[in-house]
């Protein structure tokens, strides 16, 4: 169950980030800059997560 959420809440994560990504192109907004900097980091905490729960 818990890597179900891990891999559904990384799908989510990368769907955002593409979609804040497509809105800064070409905008150089600083409030959408530190969403995006906080899905990254989301992101890598997922990764990170999802690696730890394969090990186990």
């Amino acid at each position: 169950m818990f890597r179900e959420e891990i891999e559904m809440t990384l799908e989510c994560a990368v769907k955002v980030r593409k979609h804040l990504v497509r809105i800064l192109d070409g905008n150089n907004d600083a409030e959408l800059q530190a969403q995006l900097q906080y899905v990254n980091s989301l992101i890598m905490e997922a990764d990170s997560m999802q690696n730890e729960v394969l090990a186990a």
